[in-house]
């Protein structure tokens, strides 16, 4: 997503907006997800980098592509797949789909936190650390916890911008460059 955030933040934005406008930012989340899974999609890809197609024909195709996978999005979402690829920015579509998450999420209080641990954690220890990262943050935690054991003990909590390392990869890389210098 990296490489496409930049330009995929404006869109987000005003994707977002009119959504809330329209009171549908479910649909709206639903259908830009359901876009980023044929923007992602390899074959599509090469065609939307395809320099024989004109910008109009790739956002028409990928239309229908959309409402051949069931997608029965209304006219104003259409008209933003049609901009997209007017400004060749489908291909940035899964990085869209993320922001706005992000958006929506922030705009119900809600933030999505991810725990990496280098073993599984108890249902306690996801309760406590989400009942932690709730207190700190103000707002309502969806946790996602996942075991990595190169952390080696420990585990990196990720919500947004805060990254909380509590590992021991972590320490030991921060001693490795604290040597170093």
């Amino acid at each position: 997503m990296a490489e496409f955030e930049t330009a995929a933040r404006p869109y987000a934005k005003a994707f977002f907006e009119l959504a809330q406008e329209q009171d549908s930012l479910d649909s709206w989340q639903d259908a830009l997800q359901a876009a980023a899974v044929v923007a992602a999609d390899d074959g599509m890809r090469a065609f939307l980098d395809s320099p024989d197609v004109l910008p109009r024909e790739i956002g028409e195709i990928f239309l229908s592509v959309l409402e051949g996978s069931g997608l029965d999005a209304d006219s104003d979402f259409n008209n933003a797949i049609r901009l997209l690829a007017e400004n060749s920015r489908l291909a940035a579509l899964p990085a869209i789909a993320e922001l706005y998450a992000t958006l929506k999420q922030e705009a119900e209080g809600k933030i999505e936190v991810q725990v990496r641990s280098a073993q599984t954690l108890t249902d306690e220890q996801q309760e406590q650390i989400a009942q932690n990262m709730a207190k700190r943050l103000g707002k309502k935690i969806k946790l996602i916890a996942e075991v990595d054991e190169s952390l080696i003990a420990g585990a990196v909590i990720t919500a947004g911008d805060l990254v909380i390392d509590g590992s021991a990869s972590g320490r030991i890389e921060k001693l490795v460059h604290a040597v170093n210098r």
